[in-house]
């Protein structure tokens, strides 16, 4: 018990605290001025990720009719896009990188005031009064800043100052983060393996279907926009890989309810088999632009 509060009180916290240290050494201004350069670009990954993609989890809560704190656990991971884990993926199918980084960075602002509009929607429509957690909206509001812009503010500031030392910490920091991040996401199905196995054939092929639609959405967006293809990859990852440590950071820590972490889990097993099984496509994607 002691050994689980501390993965989620403290272990999970320190490591995105750490990914976001390690993507403002990585980010500049001009970097941000992005938004200027690929305006359509980000635009539409920003639609896509902050509204569509809880729609989608809203609308397939809605048909595959779940239990209702599955559902409002589905509602939360959508409210969670993007992240390091997103920007590894579009790393490794050589998609735009910059357009990823340049995302996640706006995100990491906006998703600190969504995420608790978000919560306090699927708890109290999902969820009774009785059984539904209460939304410490100002606390989550503090505590998502605390561990996204600050650091984030304080990484861009170092690199500012020491951008040589910058440039090495961003490399040690990319080695060592994407790991210890699948470690804490082990770990933590393991400590609730029974609770998802026990929950798979509910809440398994809503967390599937999400995943691929989500996926799905993202070229979809990318295609009508007339995007190149290389973004249009970017957009498959940033609007079809959600922040799992974030979503547990919500559910397990912020909210204190592992049940509602229970799809987060099972997304946690099922995303990574979708998203390495994409790369291959991404090349052939690729080769047509």
């Amino acid at each position: 018990m002691i050994l689980s509060d501390l993965l989620y009180t403290v272990a999970i916290p320190l490591a995105l605290i750490t990914v976001m240290l390690g993507m403002g050494l990585s980010l500049t201004i001009t970097d941000l001025k992005r938004v200027i350069v690929f305006p359509k670009a980000v635009t539409t990954g920003l639609v896509g990720q902050l509204f569509l993609l809880p729609a989608l989890a809203f609308l397939l809560s809605a048909v595959l009719a779940p239990s209702p704190v599955i559902a409002a656990g589905a509602i939360m991971l959508a409210a969670c896009p993007g992240g390091v884990t997103s920007n590894a993926y579009t790393f490794a199918a050589r998609a735009d990188v910059a357009l990823s980084v340049t995302l996640t960075a706006i995100e990491s602002v906006i998703t600190i005031f969504t995420i608790p509009l978000f919560a306090y929607f699927a708890l109290n429509y999902y969820l009774d009064q009785g059984s539904a957690p209460d939304v410490p909206a100002g606390a989550m509001i503090r505590q998502l800043a605390m561990i996204t812009i600050i650091p984030i503010s304080c990484g861009m500031v170092f690199r500012e100052f020491r951008p040589e030392l910058a440039a090495r910490l961003v490399e040690l920091l990319r080695a060592v983060t994407l790991y210890i991040l699948i470690i804490l996401i082990v770990t933590a199905a393991a400590a609730s393996w029974e609770v998802v196995i026990e929950n798979f054939v509910q809440a398994g092929l809503l967390v599937l279907t999400l995943n691929l639609l989500s996926m799905g959405m993202g070229y979809a967006l990318g295609r009508i926009s007339g995007l190149p293809a290389a973004q249009q990859v970017t957009l498959v990852y940033e609007v079809g890989v959600q922040n799992i440590s974030l979503a547990l950071l919500v559910t397990l820590t912020l909210l204190e309810s592992p049940p509602l972490a229970i799809v987060a889990l099972l997304y946690a097993v099922i995303m990574p088999i979708t998203a390495l099984g994409f790369l291959r496509v991404a090349s052939r994607l690729r080769g047509h632009d």
